[in-house]
C-alpha cells in the first residue's frame, strides 16, 4: 500500500473510514478557499500542526486528511521507536500522531519533539497536532514546556485551530482561521473568501470535480490528486 495511506490509516483510532479533504469541504470544516490555499502549501513542502484542547475535537482528522495530499514520492516516516525518523533528511516528511507525554504509538515529547522541530527547521516537513486551542497554547506546550526555540516552533508553517459548535446531535467542527509562519511572524488567514490565485483557482477546480463525481473516500481522493498533479505541474 502506497506508504502516506498506511500511516493516514494507521492513525485512525474511533473506527469507522478516515475521512478526506473532500469529507471535510461537505462538513463546511474547511471552506473552499482554506482548503486551496492549504493544498498549495502543502505542494510546496509546508509543515502543519493541528490544535484542539478536547478529545475528539477532530484533530487527528484533519490532520491525516491533510496528510493524503503529499505529494508522490516523498518518503514519509512516523516518528516512533525504530522507524528511523531521527535520520530524516530534506524533503522527507515526518509525522507525529501527537504531542503529548504518552507512551502510545507515535506521540511524542522531550527530546523527541525537539529533535522533530530541528529536522523541520533543516528541511524536513513535520506534522502532528496536539490538545491546544490557539496558538499562544501550542507555544506554552511546545516552546515552554519542552524548550524549544521560537524559531524551531515556527518550523511547524501552520497552525489549524479547531472549533466545535452545537450540540451532541449537530455538532460541527470548523477551522475558524490559520495562522501561519512568515518571515519571523505568526500571520493569520481569516475563514472567509479570498481572491485565488490561479494555483489555488486550478485545485479548487480539481475539488470541485471531486466534488461533482461524488468521490469522498481518502484513498480514492488521493490517487485523482496524484494524478492531478502530474497532468498540472506547479509553475516553477
Amino acid at each position: 500500500m502506497d506508504p502516506v495511506l498506511t500511516l493516514v490509516n494507521r492513525s485512525n483510532q474511533r473506527g469507522g473510514r478516515m475521512l478526506s479533504v473532500i469529507d471535510l469541504l461537505e462538513a463546511d470544516t474547511l471552506t473552499r478557499f482554506q482548503a486551496c490555499w492549504l493544498l498549495a502549501r502543502i505542494e510546496r513542502g509546508a509543515s502543519w500542526l493541528v490544535g484542539g484542547r478536547p478529545g475528539g475535537a477532530g484533530k487527528t482528522t484533519i490532520m491525516s486528511a491533510l496528510l493524503a495530499m503529499l505529494p508522490a514520492g516523498e518518503r514519509v516516516r512516523l516518528a516512533d521507536h525504530g522507524t528511523g525518523w531521527e535520520r530524516s533528511r530534506p524533503g522527507d516528511c515526518v509525522v507525529a500522531y501527537e504531542i503529548g507525554r504518552g507512551t502510545y504509538q507515535g506521540y511524542i515529547w522531550g527530546c523527541d519533539l525537539a529533535r522533530m522541530a530541528e529536522l523541520g527547521a533543516q528541511g524536513c516537513r513535520i506534522v502532528t497536532n496536539l490538545h491546544a486551542d490557539t496558538l499562544d497554547e501550542a507555544r506554552e506546550q511546545i516552546v515552554a514546556a519542552n524548550r524549544i526555540p521560537e524559531t524551531r516552533f515556527q518550523a511547524f508553517d501552520l497552525f489549524l485551530p479547531i472549533e466545535i459548535h452545537g450540540g451532541f446531535l449537530n455538532t460541527r467542527r470548523i477551522v475558524p482561521h490559520i495562522r501561519y509562519a512568515e518571515n519571523g511572524v505568526w500571520q493569520t488567514i481569516a475563514r472567509g473568501e479570498h481572491t485565488l490565485d490561479p494555483r489555488h483557482e486550478a485545485i479548487g477546480a480539481f475539488l470541485d470535480g471531486c466534488r461533482q463525481r461524488g468521490l469522498v473516500a481518502v484513498g480514492g481522493v488521493r490517487d485523482a490528486w496524484l494524478g492531478w498533479l502530474t497532468a498540472n505541474p506547479r509553475p516553477e
